[in-house]
């Protein structure tokens, strides 16, 4: 491995030669947040003197193991974890960037993981990857009357890093796409309701991420209240004092409560009214967002991750699950979801419950919330791409289909990155979809269309709706999946 230099504003940096790229880790970009700096925003970071290594992933944010299939353990985690890694084919040029903001509920993931390395994304894109870790959980979204949004203020102030250091690494700071997937993706459309953020990225790709997952206040007072009542004290100096240890059961235990009273996540971004001027779907309509086109898309069986481990469940609790989920949609609920359930085993002839229950919340948490996101931004006339990706794992005999956080590998290049192969697969066919998705992402950051990769995908419209299918042999489709849509109007049309 070569050594190379640059140097960006807060001092000079050693990164190494992978191959085809440069990679430069662990590049703090704001000073750790420990101490009397915990639950507090994000601070400059000082310059150091000398050449600082960066060539050693750096640690993830604090955190507890997620509970479904598809959770990762992160090898190393670590309060002081805000760093960005950034990997390019070369320090010389200006070329597209593109920034990665990592799912997990908000409560789990890193920039470390070995699925998103992106070397082979960087080398057949031609394009910058720049990947960031944020304060998560408790840490980052405990709104406190200190500091509210502490780990979207992380996010804001590593876009504002790219800003000033990315043409230390041959990218251009005028041509930054933001992509993300599921609370990453939330994120990112959270950004597009922050004023602060209107200047730091050109176009957006939200990967399985819905628009309404947005804390109030009512909410973000909830959960600080049950917090306080875990660790026995409403004092945040006393809050910056405990163990990480103490403050991530706390954060479980919390987490528990609210999840089960309201079917939500304790810890989310709040729309506070300051950093955040409104939810992701109201900010569409703001003129900075009008003319930021968005990539928008999800999984086919996204659900089937979460309902991995229920091989059976009878029909009665799979009606009460969809009711209680729906309630927010209709006054109706119970005979709505009786009517979808119904309508899905109709179309899957041989269809178990669990795989009918999987359908029907994959369309409710997932695509329906992101074409309504189409259909806004379309009536307003922001340009919108729609992808629908069709993949199947290969993993638990074919169950989990195409499932939540499927496509990740795919789009990074890193179908051969630890357990990838029995997850995602790793023959001709899925290298092939691998490259197919690269190119589209690579096309988009470029010059904001994915045409160029896939020719004849264009703009979503409500008359068109036009998808790219993202799977072997991929393809662009009209109005893939109406009948879906149709039962659901149906079912909708028959309860009122």
């Amino acid at each position: 491995m070569t050594a190379v230099v640059t140097e960006i504003d807060s001092g000079r940096l050693r990164g190494v030669r992978h191959g085809d790229v440069l990679r430069f880790d662990g590049i703090p970009y704001a000073t750790p947040p420990v101490g009397a700096l915990r639950f507090r925003a994000p601070q400059p970071i000082e310059p150091w003197a000398g050449v600082r290594a960066a060539d050693r992933r750096p640690p993830g944010p604090p955190q507890v193991p997620g509970p479904t299939l598809g959770s990762r353990p992160v090898a190393r985690t670590s309060e002081d974890c805000l760093n960005v890694n950034v990997v390019t084919p070369n320090t010389v040029g200006r070329r597209p960037v593109l920034v990665w903001i990592y799912g997990g509920g908000f409560v789990n993931g890193s920039a470390s993981d070995p699925i998103h390395s992106g070397e082979r994304l960087v080398a057949r894109g031609d394009v910058v990857l720049v990947t960031f870790d944020y304060r998560l959980g408790a840490l980052g979204f405990l709104h406190t009357e200190d500091c509210n949004n502490a780990g979207l203020r992380d996010q804001l102030t590593a876009l504002n890093w790219v800003q000033r250091n990315i043409q230390a690494f041959g990218g251009d700071p005028e041509r930054v796409t933001l992509f993300g997937e599921s609370a990453g993706a939330m994120c990112l459309l959270t950004l597009m309701g922050v004023p602060a953020a209107d200047d730091l990225f050109q176009s957006g790709i939200v990967q399985s991420g819905a628009a309404s997952w947005i804390a109030d206040s009512a909410s973000a007072e909830r959960t600080r209240a049950a917090f306080a009542d875990v660790v026995g004290s409403s004092d945040v100096e006393v809050w910056r004092r405990l163990p990480v240890a103490q403050i991530l059961a706390a954060q479980q235990e919390v987490e528990t409560r609210i999840r089960a009273a309201t079917g939500r996540g304790a810890f989310r971004p709040l729309c506070d009214g300051d950093l955040v001027v409104t939810d992701g779907a109201a900010a569409q309509e703001r003129p900075a967002n009008r003319d930021r086109p968005l990539i928008l898309g999800s999984n086919t069986d996204e659900q089937r991750l979460f309902l991995a481990t229920r091989r059976n469940m009878d029909r009665e609790t799979a009606s009460a699950r969809l009711a209680r989920a729906l309630a927010k949609l209709t006054s109706a609920p119970e005979p709505v979801a009786d009517a979808l359930l119904d309508g899905y085993a109709r179309q899957r002839p041989g269809a178990s419950v669990v795989e009918c229950l999987a359908a029907a919340e994959t369309e409710l948490h997932y695509r329906r919330p992101l074409l309504e996101l189409a259909a806004l931004r379309a009536s307003i006339g922001a340009q919108t791409w729609n992808y629908l990706f069709a993949w199947p794992s290969p993993a638990l005999k074919g169950r989990l289909g195409a499932c939540h956080a499927l496509e990740i590998p795919f789009v990074f290049g890193t179908l051969d990155a630890p357990g990838m192969a029995r997850f995602a697969g790793t023959d001709d066919r899925a290298w092939m979809l691998s490259d197919g998705m690269i190119d589209s992402w690579c096309a988009f950051a470029r010059d904001g269309h994915p045409a160029a990769a896939v020719p004849g995908w264009q703009p979503w419209d409500t008359r068109n709706r036009w998808a790219w299918i993202a799977a072997v042999p991929a393809r662009v489709e009209r109005d893939p999946r109406a009948w879906e849509r149709a039962l659901w109007a149906q079912a909708f049309a028959n309860a009122t």
